[in-house]
């Protein structure tokens, strides 16, 4: 006898219908819809004693010699075929796996991409409804009971009731009808069901009597009815499917990795809440409500008892209006938005992923002796090595190195143990697995320190590009080699190899800079992109001036730059002539990393060329305002333009005849930087001071966006200084106000100059 039980993959009500089913029926085996090349590994789940799998936990199965090539498959403690492997485990009962073995769905892939494409459903005189139920069969069901989509009708009709066993007769009715309806397939569905029937056949012809299948309910109906498919026609539909070696095991997965977000297709909108309907199906909506307290709680929101209590009512009174066996996550939400937190959004958008998610981690027992990679091994060793486990598979986000005293904690380089963390993170993160972020820190931060702060969040997923990453090498020294090898092999881009060259010296990969080097001094020679130079220029001094921190020899990094400065010297002042807005924006950017790159370099004779190229630009006719303002500051600052040069300079630029906007931009670049310069000029001050008086009523709304921008880049001190040297003029303003009352149009003068500060 056959019993098909059509489930929805992670459906909690599924799941407690489901066990109350095999509880009652009794069968004496067990086929799942899992891929048969799992069968392997298959016994570790369910168990139920203390070193078992503990969910979420996913089935990970690839190509052992194309690693690119992995599927995983989620289970959580409410997920069906979880409870079925459970209950086999339980009662001893033999388990078959009876999908598509991922290796011949890898063929297949293969076979579907050289076959052309053929156009289906090409029927004109199809109706919309026909349309509408063959596209999303049970999203029109959904619409015909009065629900906007397919998932929000399931959950209450089957994941929130608590439905007998005798539910999935009535799912396998219900299936039948709209596949008889619909009629086509797709041919991945029908290469599969192929496969599960002759599964299904084998199961019969071993002399089991009452055989329990659990699949997905789309597929119930095929199944069911296996004995009306021909066994020539299955085989034949299977015909010619290589069958590739694969590699299943086990690996921790997370509730974050298994909602929607993950990008997961059989994923979950809210993990947390379906483990709570499985588990506390009848106090769920109370649990829930107490959750979203006690997580407003910590963010200092205050709540009440009777604030949670309200909230259980209204989301029970919503369930009911809307004949709803269970309130929802949509009802617990618009009753906690309501009730707790007073009807402000804002306070659920604190707390809400956190709620929807959960926080929960499964775990493998490494007893288990699973199958891995030689990489993934290399990396738990370092990790291990580097005194990191405690960080390694743990939920959360977590300061490395945090204490009481010091929440932000921090890796000091210049110790052993600090230098090899950082390289490992380093490493980790060349090759995609963002374990960890580096942060700077205003209070640390310098490009030569010796201490790096790092956000450690671990993901489950990153198993899945280690075993991608086990392309490039056995050990992850040798992974990050072969693979920044390829990069600088690929790579053209003169900026990008100057960002590469940043990574290899924080991952500590010394054998990887000599062909990196040559790349950067070829391209360089060849590059005519000036803006191409100026941005390669920075790191590159970057790292000549600090390379050595971890102790690398960087000493050729200087050649590179000794063949870049000079072409940047030379073709800058035409490369800024005649840009336009934007791209001078773009350019002022470049060219203050640029000049701050030189300051670090201390060499005098580039400094010497550098101020001749911007003395060029500064006095240019074609050039755009922003970058003549720019310029003339630095060589003011440079002591190259004395302050009568300057002061000239600003008076054409600020003269009736410029333009007020043209006039804004010049003064937008010459005062970039500290407001020292107008604060100890005086002239310079009365100049701006007069342009600032002499706007007309048409031009000064258009010029004001540009000063409050201008000035805003000022501290507050800056901003202070500079009101009171408005309010008294230079020579009172060292001096306190003192409660003077002014005249009403030096009021009016003041709200103006506050305006322009944004001190209003």
């Amino acid at each position: 006898m056959l019993k098909i039980f059509g489930i929805r993959h992670h459906g909690p009500g599924s799941a407690g219908s489901l066990r109350q089913a095999l509880e009652a029926w009794q069968p004496d085996c067990l086929l799942v819809e899992l891929p048969a090349d799992a069968q392997g590994i298959v016994q570790h789940a369910g168990a139920s004693d203390g070193d078992a799998l503990r969910p979420p936990v996913a089935m990970l199965i690839y190509n052992p010699k194309n690693l690119k090539q992995a599927s995983y498959l989620p289970f959580a403690a409410f997920s069906p075929e979880w409870v079925a492997l459970s209950f086999a485990s339980q009662n001893g009962l033999p388990v078959q796996c009876m999908d598509l073995p991922f290796g011949q769905h890898l063929s297949w892939q293969e076979r579907q991409g050289e076959a052309p494409k053929l156009a289906l459903h090409s029927d004109e005189k199809e109706g919309e409804t026909d349309r509408e139920l063959r596209d999303d069969p049970l999203g029109y069901i959904a619409r015909l009971a009065g629900y906007r989509d397919r998932e929000r009708w399931w959950d209450a009709t089957f994941e929130s009731a608590e439905n007998a066993p005798e539910i999935f007769d009535a799912i396998l009715e219900m299936m039948s009808a709209l596949r008889e309806t619909v009629g086509e397939e797709r041919p991945e569905t029908l290469l599969r069901e192929a496969f599960m029937r002759k599964c299904i056949r084998r199961a019969v012809r071993e002399g089991y009597e009452r055989i329990a299948v659990v699949c997905g309910a789309w597929h119930a109906p095929v199944l069911a009815a296996y004995q009306s498919f021909k066994v020539g026609s299955d085989s034949a539909v299977l015909k010619g499917l290589k069958k590739v070696k694969t590699t299943a095991t086990w690996i921790p997965w997370s509730y974050e990795r298994l909602s929607f977000e993950s990008g997961y297709s059989a994923g979950v909108v809210s993990p947390a809440w379906y483990a709570l309907l499985f588990e506390k199906r009848p106090e769920a909506a109370t649990r829930w409500m107490i959750r979203v307290a006690r997580s407003l709680r910590k963010e200092d929101v205050g709540t009440s008892s009777a604030h949670i209590i309200e909230a259980i009512r209204l989301a029970e009174a919503l369930a009911a209006m809307r004949a709803l066996p269970l309130p929802g996550i949509g009802e617990l939400r618009e009753a906690a938005i309501s009730t707790i937190c007073e009807g402000e959004e804002e306070k659920m958008a604190l707390v809400e992923q956190k709620l929807l998610r959960g926080a929960s981690v499964g775990e493998v027992p490494p007893h288990l002796k699973l199958p891995t990679v030689a990489l993934l091994r290399d990396i738990e060793k370092e990790v291990k090595s580097c005194r990191l486990s405690k960080y390694w598979e743990s939920p959360g986000e977590t300061w490395l190195g945090a204490t009481a005293t010091n929440p932000t904690g921090g890796i000091d380089l210049r110790s052993e143990n600090g230098k090899r963390k950082s390289v490992l993170l380093h490493r980790l993160s060349l090759l995609d697995i963002p374990w960890g972020t580096r942060v700077e820190l205003a209070r640390h931060h310098s490009a030569g320190g010796f201490r790096e702060h790092w956000k450690l969040h671990w993901q489950p997923d990153f198993i899945i590009g280690i075993i991608e990453a086990a392309t490039w090498g056995n050990t992850l020294e040798a992974a990050c080699r072969h693979y920044l090898n390829r990069k600088v092999f690929e790579q053209e881009s003169l900026p990008q190899l100057t960002a590469l060259l940043q990574q290899v010296l924080d991952a500590d990969l010394p054998s990887v800079l000599p062909p990196l080097l040559r790349k950067l001094d070829n391209i360089t020679a060849l590059s005519t992109d000036v803006f191409e130079l100026m941005e390669a220029l920075p790191p590159l001094v970057s790292v000549a001036r600090y390379g050595n921190t971890r102790g690398t020899d960087v000493t050729a990094v200087t050649a590179v730059i000794r063949h870049l400065v000079p072409r940047i010297v030379i073709g800058l002042p035409a490369a800024v002539a005649q840009l336009d807005e934007d791209a001078s924006h773009e350019a002022f950017k470049l060219l203050k990393g640029v000049h701050h790159a030189l300051d670090l370099l201390q060499d005098v004779a580039f400094n010497s060329d550098w101020l001749a190229a911007l003395e060029k630009i500064a006095l240019a006719k074609h050039t755009s305002e922003l970058l003549c303002g720019a310029c003339t500051r630095i060589l003011f600052d440079k002591g190259h333009f004395d302050e009568e040069k300057a002061e000239r300079l600003m008076y054409y630029a600020l003269s009736p005849a410029t333009a007020p906007m043209r006039a804004a931009a010049w003064l937008e670049g010459f005062l970039q930087g500290s407001a020292q310069l107008l604060l100890h000029q005086q002239e310079l001050w009365k100049l701006l001071d007069g342009w600032v008086a002499n706007l007309n009523g048409e031009y000064f709304p258009q010029v004001l966006p540009v000063l409050r921008r201008t000035f805003s880049r000022y501290s507050d001190a800056e901003r202070q200084r500079l009101l009171k040297l408005a309010m008294h003029g230079p020579a009172k303003a060292a001096v306190e106000a003192g409660g003077e009352i002014l005249p009403e149009t030096e009021q009016d003068a003041l709200g103006l100059v506050r305006l322009i500060l944004g001190e209003a």
